[in-house]
């Protein structure tokens, strides 16, 4: 009887299920501990969800800064990016509309991007070759990286281009141009390396006429969606983005999307490159590395390299480092053509040299896997904030108008009144943040100061889970429906000695040091009240303890706090009306032959009630 799967098939099949398995895992628990983002899985879900529920095509809040005036179709995320294959996911989101649907199926199309380079070896007579290979894709480092950060249409690139690589080079011709259609469709930086796909055809089968065709073809219609593309961004977004240009030496209105701009810029000042490429180098030259050597460069081998080039020799123009980092989107436009280059140049050497040079690739990929992997370097684990955050969020009307930090936004992106910046023409009923995330005091979008303009408009603390999470509302007068403060212990480590010393890992002055300033201590703190309480220690004439001689004494926000020799514990309460630095000083009186040690300083709040 025939086997329904061979071995390798099978290998190949257990291989993608296993990684559906972890990378899902591993993209909803970035989910799940708030480590996803508006830019980019809150901009896809909100489209999604917009054109579902709300009869707004592609509607999303996120890039409204970047564009400059709403087009034909009011604000879109085609204004910004020709993505019209992202259609073809409203079925899926009405499936289940949630942010997570999104990360699984991006998850899934990833993963079965691995059957198609194991299909080409198959078709080349190399099963285990084709297996190993796309086994190979599957650990990719970048291929995770690309999977791992949020969602995007250059994610599904990737996938459609191996398929329709596949089915360009096994002449499958029924099924490939409709699969063309669909990788074109993706993003509108697609068509260039689509494009150079049909040249590799051309040079490849320069003497088949029927082949050509194909070829020509292929490089016609991609030139075509990408004018189309440009055309379609240009009438719905005619002003361009309106984000500083990340293209170093260009105007500004070359940003991140592909424009003909840049090529007109390159084409009359040639020596633009050489300049432009220089700028990051070190970076952009380990990016190469990283893009290649986990085939170990053998895809150099056979000219299907040759796509391969278009996102590095397009993306070392800039000076942003995310168009060329391994934990981004952007080399979905290359692997593709790497992986099935390195694959068809291995089938072509003798069998017997095929297991050293499978031992070669599987060495750099692994070198590459432990430099570079996000699963090496970005660990994430549910805590028991992040359950209380989401139980708290759930207290959040799903159709109020909120403002929410970038890393909170995906859970509020089926709302369509959810904004990540406040506008002028926008009136939040709620401020979501998160104090303790790099994201509250980021440049393009800070919380900090958000906060401190609704304190100053008579919003009121509606939730406060310790520094994980801080809810405004507007016109709340009443104690926070959820509160729960947190306790900083003031260590050595983040005070500013000026005249003391540490012993035993207490702060101490001793009679060495000079009166006066003693040390200094620089906290952030959230709105509200506070109680602040300082156990010290003290070593010196047994007759002070009778005089009640002040040893020291702590200042803060105009506020003064005597240690004196017969206590050993002292507290104070201040309340905080915004967000802000507090800056605190102890100073030291000359007490002769005496020793003052700080045993602990602790800062317990914003107080409940």
């Amino acid at each position: 009887m025939r086997r329904l799967v061979s071995a390798s098939g099978l290998v190949v099949y257990l291989s993608v299920a296993a990684y559906i398995v972890l990378m899902s895992y591993y993209t909803l628990l970035k989910y799940l501990t708030f480590h996803t983002h508006a830019a980019d899985l809150g901009i896809f879900a909100q489209a999604l969800a917009s054109t579902l529920y709300y009869h707004r095509l592609l509607y999303e809040s996120v890039d409204v800064a970047i564009i400059p005036k709403p087009g034909p179709i009011g604000y879109s995320f085609l204004d910004v990016h020709f993505s019209p294959t992202l259609f073809l996911f409203l079925p899926i989101y009405a499936a289940y509309p949630s942010p997570a649907t999104l990360l699984v199926a991006q998850t899934i199309l990833i993963a079965l991007g691995a059957l198609p380079i194991y299909w080409l070896g198959k078709y080349l007579g190399r099963d285990w070759l084709g297996a190993f290979f796309a086994i190979i894709y599957l650990i990719n480092p970048l291929v995770q990286g690309i999977n791992s950060f949020d969602f995007h249409m250059e994610a599904i690139f990737m996938p459609l281009a191996l398929y329709s690589t596949y089915f360009l080079i096994t002449r499958r011709w029924r099924i490939y141009y409709p699969t063309l259609l669909l990788t074109l469709g993706t993003i509108e930086f697609a068509p260039i390396p689509m494009a150079l796909l049909g040249l590799y055809y051309v040079i490849t089968n320069i003497r088949k006429r029927r082949e050509l065709t194909h070829g020509v073809l292929t490089i016609a219609v991609s030139i075509a969606i990408l004018l189309i593309a440009l055309w379609t961004k240009a009438i719905l977004n005619p002003l361009g983005p309106t984000t500083a240009s990340p293209l170093s030496g260009l105007p500004e209105q070359y940003a991140s999307s592909f424009s003909f701009g840049i090529l007109i810029s390159v084409i009359k000042d040639p020596l633009l490159i050489p300049r432009l490429y220089s700028v990051y180098g070190t970076e952009k030259f380990l990016y190469f590395l990283e893009l290649y050597a986990p085939t170990a460069f053998t895809a150099f081998l056979d000219p299907l390299v040759l796509p391969s080039l278009a996102w590095p020799l397009a993306s070392f123009l800039t000076s942003d480092v995310i168009y060329y980092s391994p934990f981004f989107q952007y080399s979905s436009f290359s692997i593709p053509f790497i992986v099935m280059a390195s694959l068809i140049a291995a089938s072509k050497i003798p069998t017997e040299q095929q297991k050293k040079f499978a031992v070669l690739v599987l060495i750099s990929t692994l070198i590459v896997f432990l430099g570079v992997s996000p699963l090496i370097h970005f660990q994430y684990q549910l805590v028991k904030s992040d359950y209380e955050i989401w139980t708290a969020l759930k207290l959040i009307p799903s159709n109020a108008t909120v403002l929410v930090q970038n890393n909170l936004y995906p859970p509020f992106s089926n709302n369509i009144n959810a904004y990540t910046q406040w506008y002028p023409w926008i009136k939040p009923e709620y401020i979501v943040a998160q104090p303790d995330s790099p994201w509250f005091t980021w440049w393009g979008t800070p919380y900090n100061e958000y906060v401190n303009t609704a304190l100053m408009e008579g919003y009121g603390v509606y939730m406060v889970i310790g520094n994980s999470l801080l809810v405004l509302r507007a016109n709340y007068t009443g104690k926070p429906i959820i509160c729960e403060p947190i306790i900083l212990n003031i260590t050595p480590s983040v005070v500013s000695i000026t005249n003391g010393q540490v012993i035993n890992g207490e702060i101490a002055h001793t009679p060495n040091e000079a009166p006066g300033v003693w040390f200094t201590v620089n906290v952030t703190l959230l709105p509200g009240q506070y109680n602040m309480t300082i156990t010290y220690s003290w070593v010196g004439p047994e007759y002070l303890r009778q005089l009640n001689t002040t040893l020291a004494y702590l200042q803060i926000n105009g506020h003064m706090i005597d240690l004196t020799t017969n206590r050993d514990q002292v507290s104070i309460t201040m309340y905080n009306r915004y967000y802000e630095n507090v800056f605190i000083t102890m100073y030291a009186n000359y007490v002769v032959n005496t020793t003052v040690l700080i045993r602990q300083f602790i800062i317990n709040g914003p107080l409940c009630g």
